[in-house]
Parts: structure tokens; C-alpha cells; sequence
């Protein structure tokens, strides 16, 4: 190789060097400067709609503690069907219902913040999280049936993991469902006698067998069929991811021109549709003929709403950091919130101790 064939390629390698290096500086200049406007915009979309969202859940919260301390009236099975009762019952389910749609609202214009770094926004995140999950998980409420029902018939489950007594929880409910193709668990009280009997056999057969215990005679199960049926007939109301996001999108409204792609719709819009919309009638079976002052394992919506606005409290605590500067409530009315939140959280820990 002669001194200018050397030189030459020399030449090129630092020519391809550079060339190499100049590119993968700018993809990672490119891609900063890419996060950081993701970032900026996520950022933007946190502003725009925790505002919204805080009053969203303080007005729902209030609503909520109000039921809860008082027994809410307007909700009882027997409660007169006038004016103001049916304004509060349906003011109830305006507000969380709008509660959600503020949540899907954020979700659809970016992500809900999602990817947004900062600590405040993952906080946040959490929160809401907790509250979409206590309005949708139900699993708890299988396992106590299965553990309820084996408890009635003598069975031995103490060295059954968490795991298999949710997975037995759900295949009791794909049985039960066999039996009442509307869904809806109370209905196993309408069945003809056979009926439960077979229903209940056929659970107590499947547990019996994930158990490895002997089946148990027709007999028994006849002679306890009535508490079976109420343990299996227990009153819910879980309003799932994907209804939630269904809810949402019926109480949103499109924006043009301005600093938010949506609102959420007013109460007398909301109840313009109410009646036509499959998907915010099912709020309506949350509070419906609803007792707080009985809280037990045969309705567990009582349990729920405790929980709701445990939940609710967190969300405000997480926002109210993160917008001091805008501040949305007074420091007496969250202090009000967060004493009623920690005797919520006594109560439902005192229940759980006791069912051990």
C-alpha cells in the first residue's frame, strides 16, 4: 500500500467516523428534544385537567361522606319517590359519573399523563388507578362466597392459597352464571328448588374436588340450600375498566377552540340522556335501594362506597400537592375529608380482623 493509498484510507474511516458520530448525536439530540416536548404537552394535559378532576372527586367525596354519616335517606328501599330525593339520588350518580368521564376525558387526550416523569404525576396516577380498581374489582367478594359456602358445609380449606381460592372464586361464578343468563347473581333466588339445588351441587362438587375432599351427599345440600342461596346471591355493583371508559365517553363533550379537547357534560344534559343510555344506568345499580347502616357480606355495595371515598380522599390529597399554587379546596374542608377517611379506614380494618 503506497503512502497516498494510506493516507486516502485513513481519510475515509475518519470521514465514516465522523459521519457516524454526527448521526448518533443527533438522534440523541432528536430524541431528547422529542421527550422533552412529550413531556411539555403531557405536562400541559396534567394542568388542563386536574383542575376539573380535583373538583370532580371533592364534590363526589362530599356526597359520599354525606351518605355515608347519614344513612342516606334518599337511597333506602322505601324512600318517597319525591322531588328532592330523586334530585339527590340522581345529583349522586351525576357526580361520580362525571368523576369518570373527567378521568376519561385526561385518558384521551394524552393517555391520562401517561409516561409524564414526575413524581406528582405518577402519584397521581396511583390514585386514580385505586379508584377505577375499587369500582371494578369484585374478586374479594368470590373468594368469600367460596370460603362461606365451605365453612357451611364443613369443609377444610385453611391450606388453600390466595391463588387457587380466586381461581375456584371465578369458576363458582361461571357456574353460578350457567344457571341465570342475565348475569345478575340475586336472580339465583328465583329459581325453581331443583334448580338450586342442582346450581349449588355442582359448586360444592367443583370445591370438594379442588380440595380433594370427599363430594358431599345431595342431602346435605338440600338441608342448607337457603343460606347457600343467600351467599351466592349477594348484592354488588362492579362497574368495570372498560364500562367505565364507556361511561366516560358518553359524558363527554368535544371542544373546538380551546385549551382542552373536552368537557364533561352538565347535570341537566345528563339527565336529558340518562334514561337513553344503557352505560350510565349501571351507576344507578350502585346506589340503588342502598342501606348504609347494614354493612355485611350480603351486599357488599356498602363496603364498596367506604371504599370509593377512602380512595377519593387519596386523589384530592395527591392533586392538592400538585396544584397548591391553585390551590382547589381549604385546608378545613380536606381536614374534614381526611378525619371521616380515617374512621372509614378503622372500621373496614376492625371488620376485616373480625372475619379472620
Amino acid at each position: 500500500m503506497t503512502d497516498q493509498e494510506y493516507w486516502t484510507l485513513i481519510n475515509t474511516l475518519i470521514s465514516a467516523f465522523v459521519g457516524a458520530a454526527v448521526a448518533l448525536i443527533t438522534i440523541f439530540v432528536d430524541g431528547r428534544r422529542k421527550r422533552k416536548e412529550r413531556k411539555r404537552a403531557e405536562y400541559h394535559t396534567y394542568k388542563r385537567y386536574s383542575k376539573p378532576i380535583m373538583f370532580a372527586t371533592e364534590t363526589l367525596a362530599w356526597r359520599l361522606r354525606e351518605v355515608l354519616m347519614f344513612k342516606g335517606a334518599f337511597l333506602l328501599p322505601d324512600a318517597p319517590m319525591n322531588s328532592f330525593f330523586k334530585y339527590k339520588f340522581d345529583s349522586t350518580v351525576y357526580r361520580l359519573c362525571a368523576l369518570i368521564g373527567w378521568i376519561r376525558a385526561a385518558k384521551k387526550e394524552h393517555s391520562y399523563i401517561e409516561g409524564f416523569d414526575d413524581a406528582k404525576s405518577s402519584d397521581i396516577r396511583d390514585a386514580i388507578n385505586s379508584f377505577q380498581k375499587v369500582l371494578a374489582d369484585g374478586s374479594h367478594v368470590e373468594v368469600s362466597i367460596f370460603e362461606e359456602l365451605s365453612k357451611l358445609y364443613g369443609l377444610e380449606i385453611k391450606q388453600i392459597t390466595s391463588l387457587t381460592r380466586q381461581e375456584i372464586g371465578v369458576e363458582i361464578e361461571r357456574l353460578v352464571f350457567k344457571y341465570i343468563p342475565d348475569q345478575v347473581k340475586k336472580n339465583v333466588s328465583n329459581l325453581e328448588e331443583s334448580k338450586q339445588i342442582e346450581m349449588v351441587k355442582s359448586i360444592m362438587d367443583f370445591i370438594c374436588q379442588k380440595t380433594n375432599q370427599d363430594p358431599l351427599e345431595e342431602k346435605l345440600i338440600k338441608s342448607k340450600i337457603g343460606v347457600s342461596i343467600d351467599e351466592i346471591a349477594r348484592e354488588f355493583c362492579w362497574i368495570y375498566r372498560d364500562w367505565q371508559n364507556s361511561i366516560g365517553d358518553e359524558m363527554l363533550i368535544k371542544l373546538e377552540d380551546s385549551y382542552r379537547y373536552f368537557d364533561v357534560i352538565g347535570f341537566g344534559e345528563f339527565m336529558k340522556k340518562h334514561d337513553n343510555s344503557d352505560w350510565l344506568k349501571k351507576v344507578d345499580n350502585l346506589f340503588s335501594n342502598l342501606d348504609v347502616s347494614i354493612d355485611n357480606r350480603f351486599d357488599t355495595r356498602v363496603s364498596q362506597v367506604k371504599r370509593i371515598y377512602i380512595t377519593l380522599i387519596k386523589l384530592i390529597q395527591e392533586l392538592n400537592k400538585a396544584i397548591e399554587d391553585e390551590q382547589a379546596i381549604s385546608k378545613k374542608g380536606l381536614k374534614i375529608l381526611i378525619e371521616y377517611q380515617d374512621k372509614l379506614e378503622k372500621e373496614i380494618k376492625n371488620t376485616e380482623v373480625n372475619n379472620i
